[in-house]
């Protein structure tokens, strides 16, 4: 330091000195400052998006609760992360859509990037490249990374954005026409487990993993114990939108749900099914349908729409009220309202008063 400088160093010295500055401390938190940046520049640097989006799986929590995220929707994150698997037959599955920018640094990927991986992903499904783009979106948002040219930004230009189409529904519920075809078929079965299974599943309007449950996903079934013969209810624990959901049972669904509890202990599963899809297909080939698993819940919806309220309906259905104050805070619906509900859809489908 030549003699000039230091000089003009020691008077700045003495003059934060007389406004009551510690220098030397002052100066020990500008360094550590700038070795904390130093440091989490290179932890940046270093963090992969594959490390970046299992990070935010397994930190992520809804605003709404604090409730960590569910066992699938993790499932179905990191999957886009992996390479496509190949069957016993040789035929090989289709790699993740974030695989391709998965081992690159979270800070140096750009809009290009973005654009690219959407690009290919749309190519096989609208669905899933949508999809991709919404947790890509939320894992930059959740470690605060700003992307060049980012086509999912909202200051970027409208010409240049992507535009995340809304999810395209098509549900397809069993015809009242054929309705009452296939409901005898479905009594008709030879599986009765199965059987009763769907037609459990039509009388309720459950999910179906909501009745049999999932390994992958940590999903319990319904156990003979969660039935409440007196009280002609069960409860769903912790379901797809992380409340609890109670069952109020028309009197049909009672039935079939005792029926199969029968020389059952407590722990076992109310519908012991494996795979019931042979059972579903011989019922749409002798009904002249096509309804799938999710379709039940559909046609459930369906009926129920001309039969019950907006209110009652939604409840039945276990959607959230969330975004709707006057479901959400001023609509109540008692347990006798939503039995009646229920009943009258249980009428409906299978015309036993």
């Amino acid at each position: 330091m030549k003699l000039a400088v230091a000089r003009a160093e020691a008077a700045r010295i003495r003059a934060l000195a007389r406004d009551g500055i510690d220098w030397p401390a002052q100066e020990a938190d500008r360094l550590r400052a700038e070795s904390e940046a130093r440091k989490a520049k290179k932890r940046e640097d270093d963090l992969t998006l594959a490390s970046a989006l299992r990070h935010y799986v397994e930190s992520k929590r809804r605003a709404n609760d604090g409730l960590a995220l569910k066992a699938r929707t993790r499932a179905d994150y990191l999957a886009m992360l992996e390479e496509g698997k190949t069957s016993l037959s040789g035929r090989k599955y289709s790699d993740g859509e974030l695989l391709a920018i998965a081992e690159k640094s979270i800070t140096t990927i750009t809009g290009d990037d973005v654009r690219s991986i959407y690009a290919a992903a749309l190519k096989k499904s609208t669905r899933r490249a949508v999809y991709a783009m919404q947790v890509l979106r939320a894992v930059f948002r959740w470690h605060g990374i700003s992307v060049p040219d980012n086509p999912l930004g909202r200051d970027t230009a409208g010409r240049d954005r992507i535009v995340l189409a809304q999810a395209e529904t098509n549900p397809k519920p069993i015809s009242p026409e054929l309705l009452g075809r296939w409901w005898q078929a479905a009594t008709a079965a030879p599986s009765k487990v199965a059987s009763d299974y769907y037609r459990f599943q039509l009388l309720t309007g459950c999910r179906g993993v909501e009745i049999h449950g999932s390994k992958r996903y940590g999903y319990p079934p319904i156990a003979v114990r969660d039935l409440d013969r007196t009280g002609g209810r069960i409860v769903l624990r912790d379901t797809k939108n992380r409340s609890d959901h109670k069952l109020l049972l028309s009197r049909q669904a009672l039935e079939i749900a005792e029926r199969n509890c029968h020389e059952k202990t407590s722990d076992e599963p109310l519908f012991a099914i494996v795979d019931a899809r042979k059972t579903l297909a011989w019922i749409n080939v002798r009904a002249e349908t096509t309804v799938q698993g999710h379709g039940l819940r559909a046609t459930f919806a369906s009926i129920a729409e001309e039969l019950v309220s907006g209110a009652v309906l939604k409840r039945m259905l276990n959607h959230s009220t969330g975004n709707d104050v006057t479901l959400g805070r001023y609509v109540g619906k008692s347990e006798a309202q939503l039995r009646a509900g229920w009943q009258a859809v249980a009428h409906f489908i299978s015309d036993d008063p």
